[in-house]
């Protein structure tokens, strides 16, 4: 009987601490004959006392097993059951869980994962290895902590579902966004989703698999106002950004007649439009989600969605140690997968609450 085993609809999670499994097993009639002679213990009261500190365990264990620490003392190990059609259970919606319409969850999604690209079959070597993914605290909506502490977000939904899609034993380990590069390139873990992106420090250090999202910049405006964010119908009028970013860089490119008030940070943008003092927030279009769902939807997006990789940068991928070509081929090719079988749309649909790809 394994004590430190938690089963939930999606997977199996073991708690591992210095690489040892708390494990109790029973030794059939050597065990028995051992209790008799022990001083009168009964065995039947042996197996009741052995289930109540087994269930106690278990029941320690269903909390622990939803916690990564960063100090790296406990990690989470994700083994795939043999069927996972027949384990996968729906999303409820409740807590910090996505929320969604059964509509939004129907709808068609702009892929960016090409499901026609002729990919290897990763080796059983690979496949059999599994994965050491990380991911970093403080990356909302795509990483971060919920109340409870434990660890949620598209790319914590991600991880899960790319392992089981391909029933491959992974774990996930939650670390300091700073200390992710260096991890990877001292072979510490295979991989990363922490929103990591290309920059000159890290190249022939870190390399990327293909974007499975893009983020576009986008206006956000009051549902009401009627508000264009045509360039022309713009030229003027005051539009919130954050000060210093690639997103008034964008403005300062191809609105140059708007009026841009730097801000802070996205909180007093969002004042201002309240306030009626911006027309307009401009900014990453995740990012603006958080306030697109505030204040019963008073908000929306506003337009069409930007894309410039100059300014917004290639998009969201998986980063791991450049040159490992296996790991690539394997990111890469379980990606597909979930592509074409339709289960990267539907997390994403399940997972945020607009379309931040589509026209308003």
């Amino acid at each position: 009987m394994d004590c430190a085993t938690v089963l939930n609809p999606l997977l199996i999670v073991k708690i591992v601490r210095n690489a040892s499994i708390c494990r109790m097993r029973t030794g059939g009639v050597a065990t028995q004959d051992r209790l008799s002679q022990g001083g009168g213990l009964s065995w039947t009261f042996f197996l009741a006392m052995l289930s109540a500190f087994c269930l106690f365990l278990l029941a320690v264990t269903d909390g622990l097993a939803q916690t990564l620490t960063e100090e790296g003392q406990s990690e989470v190990v994700v083994e795939q059951p043999t069927n996972v059609e027949a384990t996968r259970s729906p999303r409820s919606g409740e807590g910090d869980e996505p929320v969604t319409s059964e509509d939004w969850a129907k709808a068609d999604f702009y892929g960016f994962i090409d499901i026609h690209q002729r990919l290897r079959q990763p080796s059983e070597t690979v496949m059999d290895n599994g994965l050491r993914l990380l991911t970093a605290p403080d990356f909302p909506p795509f990483n971060y902590r919920n109340k409870a502490g434990a660890p949620v977000g598209y790319h914590v939904e991600l991880a899960r579902a790319f392992c089981e899609q391909l029933n491959i034993a992974c774990t996930m380990k939650v670390v300091p966004f700073d200390a992710i590069p260096d991890l990877l390139a001292s072979d510490e873990a295979d991989a990363a989703l922490a929103g990591l992106v290309r920059h000159p420090e890290l190249q022939g250090r870190v390399t990327f698999s293909n974007v499975f999202l893009k983020r576009p910049g986008r206006f956000l405006h009051l549902k009401d106002d009627g508000v264009s964010t045509d360039k022309d119908a713009l030229q003027g009028k005051p539009v919130a950004v954050i000060g210093g970013s690639a997103h008034e860089a964008f403005l300062r490119a191809y609105f140059d007649g708007v009026n841009r008030v730097p801000v802070n940070d996205l909180h007093a943008a969002r004042e201002l439009l309240e306030e009626g003092k911006v027309v307009a927030i401009f900014g990453d279009a995740f990012q603006l989600l958080h306030i697109a769902t505030q204040r019963n939807g008073i908000f929306s997006f506003a337009g069409e969605p930007y894309y410039d990789d100059h300014f917004f940068g290639d998009g969201m991928a998986f980063a791991y140690k450049a040159g490992r070509t296996d790991i690539g081929n394997l990111l890469n090719f379980g990606l597909q997968k979930l592509a074409q079988s339709g289960r990267l749309a539907e997390l994403y649909a399940r997972h945020f609450a607009f379309d931040v790809y589509a026209s308003y």
